[in-house]
This record gives C-alpha cells, sequence and structure tokens, in this order.
C-alpha cells in the first residue's frame, strides 16, 4: 500500500487537469496513489486522463453527480494509504518537495495530524492574484481559526485514520466542508502549515456570483455557530461574518 493517496476530485476540468496531474508526477516523493474521481464530467475530461499510463493513478468516473463534499469523501473510502493529501483538479503543486516535507513532517510528529502550506492565488489564465503566507504554529492556528480558514486544501496532508474516526468530511455543506474539517480536527488534534509555497490555487470568475457567494456565506455562518464555544473569536467571526454580507 502507498503511503499517500492523493484526491482530486473534478468535473469538466480538461483544460487544467494536465497541469495538476504532472505536478504530481513531478514530487520528489513517489510512494503514492493518485484517486481522481470524474463526477460526470461532460467534456473530454476521461480522454485526456486516459493518455496517463502510470499504474499509480485510478480513475473513477461517478454513475451520478454526487456534488463535491460526498464525492470527497467517496475518495476518502477508497483510499488505501496512512496520509490523504488534497489536490482540486483546477489547481497545482508548485514545489517539487513539498509532499516529502510533509510525509517527514507528520513521520516525525506523531501529535499532529493535518500539515499544510502557504499558496499563490491564480486566475484562470494562471497569472498570479496574490501570494497568502499562513500562520505555522498550532498554537497561533488554533486561536485564529474561527475567524479566518488558514488551510487551503490542495496543500493539505493529513491522517486519514484521524478523519474517518471523525465522521469524514459533512455532506450537509455544500461548500466550505474542508474548513468545517479543520475545525473539527482541532477539537482534539494538532495541525500545522510549513512555511513553503506549496500550490497554486486558481480563482474563478464564476465563484464571485451572488448565487454562489450566498450559498457560502450561509454555510460559513453555519460553522461559525458550530464551533462558537469551542475556539476563540466567535464575536469577532460574526461581525466579519456580518460585514461580509453586507458587501455582497
Amino acid at each position: 500500500m502507498p503511503q499517500v493517496s492523493i484526491h482530486m476530485c473534478t468535473y469538466n476540468r480538461a483544460h487544467f487537469i494536465p497541469q495538476a496531474i504532472d505536478s504530481v508526477l513531478s514530487q520528489t516523493f513517489q510512494d503514492w496513489e493518485l484517486l481522481i474521481l470524474d463526477d460526470q464530467s461532460t467534456d473530454n475530461s476521461e480522454e485526456v486522463i486516459s493518455q496517463y499510463k502510470d499504474s499509480r493513478i485510478r480513475y473513477i468516473k461517478n454513475p451520478e453527480n454526487l456534488g463535491i463534499t460526498k464525492n470527497r469523501n467517496k475518495a476518502l473510502s477508497l483510499s488505501t494509504g496512512k496520509y490523504v493529501a488534497v489536490l482540486d483538479s483546477d489547481d497545482y503543486w508548485t514545489d517539487n518537495t513539498k509532499l516529502a516535507k510533509q510525509v517527514d513532517f507528520l513521520n516525525s510528529h506523531p501529535d499532529y495530524t493535518l500539515v499544510g502550506t502557504n499558496m499563490t492565488i491564480i486566475n484562470e489564465n494562471g497569472l498570479v492574484i496574490k501570494k497568502v503566507n499562513y500562520p505555522t504554529h498550532n498554537f497561533v492556528l488554533k486561536n485564529l481559526l474561527l475567524l479566518k480558514n488558514f488551510f487551503c486544501h490542495s496543500t493539505v496532508l493529513y491522517r486519514k485514520q484521524v478523519v474517518l474516526d471523525l465522521g469524514s468530511y459533512d455532506e450537509s455543506l455544500p461548500i466550505w466542508e474542508d474548513y468545517d474539517l479543520w475545525l473539527k480536527i482541532g477539537l482534539k488534534h494538532k495541525f500545522a502549515n510549513l512555511d513553503i509555497n506549496g500550490a497554486n490555487y486558481r480563482q474563478h470568475a464564476s465563484q464571485s456570483n451572488t448565487e454562489k457567494k450566498i450559498i457560502g456565506q450561509q454555510a460559513q455562518a453555519t460553522i461559525i455557530n458550530r464551533y462558537k464555544n469551542s475556539y476563540n473569536g466567535y464575536i469577532f467571526a460574526k461581525l466579519i461574518d456580518t460585514l461580509r454580507n453586507k458587501r455582497t
């Protein structure tokens, strides 16, 4: 069994996914499996992915569209690795030592469950919007996490069994399922970020439409209320959420 199962959930990303897959293949750490879960794409994703002849790449096309959160949990159920890395199909890793450094961190820190990295936000054409650096230490992250999500999903590596024991991703959330999971992990376990730029995160124009913003705000409000008694900063988190909603 590989040490790392890499989850790549995708839907109609044929034009982006080769860059994502290539960034996995270029990693110095090679003890992995790549699970590509296609949520009923209608483009030529399957044809593009079939050109990769690496036996570690497993392509699974869902018989019906599950939505992102259920698709992530399906990937978890199919994983055989000790650790899980996430790489969404429109993002890509930028440091070819990323996995090696994260695996080494979790192997040498058995009391930690999750480790992420910094990231760069790019647009649909690959142009840099901004570089994002996150807090690195568990203490700081836990004291600020209710105010803001400090883990980019496409940079994280986590212990699979711990997440399974916690109940995996919450399928009642249509978005921000990763943020909810980090807060759930932080209730009992430690996490950290490495001070490296691990990935380019692609921001799409469609993410800023009003309907998606409203769905995101509702999900975020649910999450903040869910953990208000477990983390510091609830009042400030609600204030930030209220101000964000007014700008919509």
